[in-house]
Order: structure tokens, then sequence, then C-alpha cells
């Protein structure tokens, strides 16, 4: 096996059966390839003009620029940084600074100290860099830790991703991304787990497990997924379907939205029919059209919804107002506005609470200074010193200085002398039938 050398000089060659060694050296192709059958040792800086192939190349204290293709089954760069104009096949290459691929990047395995640009595709079993990752056209890389930036313009496929800065892609499919910044996806994704330090923006898709945001979530396209913990907003452009939304400012979604469970310490706006199971809002919420939660709704604040509300049961601190609200267990609230009424099991009006349209359950409890029209019960209670329109019920119990419109009763009517009924009580066998 020979040893040539190229020490400070130029030199034309095609092949070389065994090592090459060169010093601040230059080598051009004879006929466009170069033929190593053993090692490429490089000292200093070092160029090389045509397609090189070699068993290794080990480059030292210098930066080794090759003008074509280079195919190796390992290289080492050592203080210093590689520049290949064509395309790169590797099974193993250490870079300790900088590589720049012309053309398609092909390994098992990269580790780059500083920065990667790649402007073909890359086909790549783990890619690791301290710096930035950059690749002009699509992406098929298994593991990639990325200690900056991470940029792909075509297509981005992998199991794990793992940025410290930011993400950004065409399309993307992905097992696992964690980014310590942004992420922005401006194509289709289907990925499993999404956990980023600030801000994803997705052009829709598919999350399947988790979507967790340290600040905001953007999707302007239809989004399925698991679950979304946001800590800042949430904004769906097109709705989306997935289990438990929880947010701790706010959650915007024009589209329709179907969900299992949604918790938001700030205000909710929904689109027109969402569905889902459990509702819970620290501050207000409102939808287009009618709107079902199946188990239970629980806000803080106010309630608006352009359409029918149906739910298992809803607390509100403060106002609900609909065309119309049915509960299968209990409504709770300060103050309630429908065009068509309230129906539920048991309705609840705390204390200087008002209420606009009829009211059916089976227990009705107003509390005291409350106001309502009329109500249809089994058993009704007013406490001291409310206002009602009229009363149907089995058992009506009326408070101190209540002022109420009239009185049908089944059973019993309890009421004191301060108690105002307008037009008289009268009991009755039966009762007029509610308005729905």
């Amino acid at each position: 096996m020979t040893y040539e050398k190229i020490i400070r000089e130029t030199a034309r060659l095609s092949r070389v059966d065994g090592d090459l060694y060169m010093e601040a050296g230059r080598v051009e192709a004879e006929n466009e390839n170069i033929q190593i059958s053993g090692r490429l040792i490089c000292e200093r800086d070092c160029e090389i003009y045509g397609n090189i192939e070699a068993e290794e190349v080990v480059s030292n204290r210098g930066d080794l620029n090759v003008n074509g293709s280079l195919r190796a089954n390992r290289i080492e760069v050592k203080r210093g940084k590689l520049e290949v104009s064509e395309s790169l096949t590797v099974k193993e290459i250490l870079v300790s600074r900088t590589l720049s691929v012309g053309g398609i990047l092909k390994s098992d395995n990269v580790r780059v100290g500083g920065s990667l640009e790649v402007d073909g595709d890359i086909s790549a079993g783990r890619i690791k860099t301290g710096g930035s990752l950059r690749a002009q056209q699509d992406a098929q890389i298994d593991y990639v830790e990325v200690g900056g930036s991470y940029k792909v313009y075509g297509q981005a496929v992998s199991k794990v991703i793992q940025v410290g800065g930011t993400l950004k892609t065409g399309e993307i499919e992905a097992n696992e991304i964690d980014v310590g910044g942004t992420f922005t996806a401006t194509g289709a994704a289907n990925i499993e787990q999404i956990r980023v330090g600030g801000t994803v923006k997705l052009d829709g898709g598919v999350a399947k497990r988790r979507i967790e945001a340290g600040g905001t979530l953007k999707s302007s396209g239809y989004l399925e997924f698991g679950d979304i913990i946001v800590g800042g907003t949430v904004k769906l452009d097109e709705g989306g379907k997935g289990q438990q939304i929880d947010v701790g400012g706010t959650l915007k979604v024009d589209g329709s939205l179907e969900f299992t469970r949604i918790d938001v310490g700030g205000t909710v706006k929904l689109g027109e029919k969402s569905v889902g199971e459990e509702l819970s809002v620290g501050g207000t919420f409102k939808t287009r059209g009618d709107f079902t939660v199946s188990d239970g709704i629980r806000v803080g604040g106010k309630v608006a919804i352009d359409g029918v509300l149906r739910t298992g049961s809803i607390r509100v601190g403060g106002k609900i107002q609909a065309e119309k609200v049915i509960a299968e267990q209990f409504i709770e609230t300060s103050n309630l506005a429908t065009q068509y009424g309230a129906k539920a099991t048991r309705i609840e009006i705390e204390r200087r609470g008002s209420v606009k349209g009829p009211l059916i359950a089976e227990i009705v409890t107003i509390k005291d200074k409350a106001s309502a029209e009329d109500i249809y019960g089994d058993r009704i209670q007013l406490r001291g010193r409310c206002r009602a329109g009229n009363l149907f019920g089995r058992v009506v119990w009326i408070g101190n200085r209540c002022d109420v419109d009239s009185v049908i009763f089944t059973e019993e009517l309890k009421a004191d002398g301060s108690v105002r009924i307008r037009e008289g009580s009268r009991k009755s066998e039966k009762q007029p039938a509610p308005p729905f």
C-alpha cells in the first residue's frame, strides 16, 4: 500500500492505492473522480477539486474544501470546517466547527460543533449540532439535536427533534418535538407529542398525544389533538377535535370544536356547533350557535350563547345569556337571561340576582332580593324581598315582603302577611303546561 504526500503544492490525481497525506495542499481530479483506497489525511487548509471517495477522511487544524462530492465511511474534521459543493455520503462524520453541503447529505451519524447547512435533501440516522441546522429541501432524520435553530424548507420527517432555540419546517412528521423557543410549521403536521417553551404555530394537522407550550399556540388549519396544555393563549382558526384543553389565559376557536374537557383561567370564545363533555372557565365564555356540554359547565364570569345551551349542569358566578338553557341536573347563577326559558331538575338564583325568561324545574330557589319572571316547578321557594311573575307549583313557599303576580298551586302555599300577590292565589288540581 502506497503513501502519497502533497505538501504546499498542487497535484492532479485520479487514484491512490493507499493513504493520501496533504498539508496546505490542493488536489485536482484528472477525470472528475479521485479514488483513495485508504485514508485522506489533511493538515491545515486543503482543497480538492473533483469527486472524491476514501475509506476515511481526517482533517486537522484547518478547513477542508471539496469542490465536488465526497464519499467515505468516516470523516473527522478537528479545529476546522468542511465544505462540500455537491453531495456528501458518509457513515459517521464529526466536524468541530461548521459543515456545509451543496447537494444531498446521507449519513448514519453526524456531529457538528457549529452550524450545519445542506442545500439538498438530508437522509440521516442521527444529527447533533451545537449551533444551527438548515435544510433547503427535505430532511429525513431519525434523531435531531440542535443547540440553536433548525430550519427545514421542505418536509421534515423524524422520530425525535430536540432544539434549544427555534424550529421552523414545512410539512412535518415526528414522534416527539422538544423546543426551547418557538416552533413553526407552515405545512400539515403529523406529530405524536410537542413540547415548546414559547410559541407554537401550526398550519393544522394532527398532534396525537399532547401539545405543551409555555406561551401561545396558534393553528391556521383544522387541528386534531390529544391534550393541549398552554400557559398563555390558544387560537384555532379552523376549529379542531381533541381531548383536554388546559389554558392559563385565553382560548379562541373560529370553527367548530369537539372536546372532552376545557379548563381555562381567562376567557373562552368558540365557534358554531361546538360540543364537549366538561367546561371550566375562570373568566367569560362566549360561543356562536347552539352549544352542548354533556357533563357540566363552571364559569366564574359571564356565559353568552347565541343559540341553545344543553348541559348536564351549569354553575356561573356572573350571568348566563342564551336563547334557551336546558340542564339535566342543575342551574346555579346570579343572573339568567333567556328568550325562551331555562329548564333543569334544580334551579337556584343567587341573592340580588335577576331572571329574564321562564324557569322550569322540579326545585326552584330564588334567594333574597332577587327577581324572576314566571316559574314552573314542583317545589318553589322565594326567600325574602323577591320579585316574581306567575308561580305554578305543587308546593310554593314565599318569604317575607316578596311581591309576585299570581300563584297557582296543587298542594301547599306558604306565605306570611307581608307577601303581596297582585292577582291572587288559588289551588288547582292541574297546573298549566310549561313553555317546553
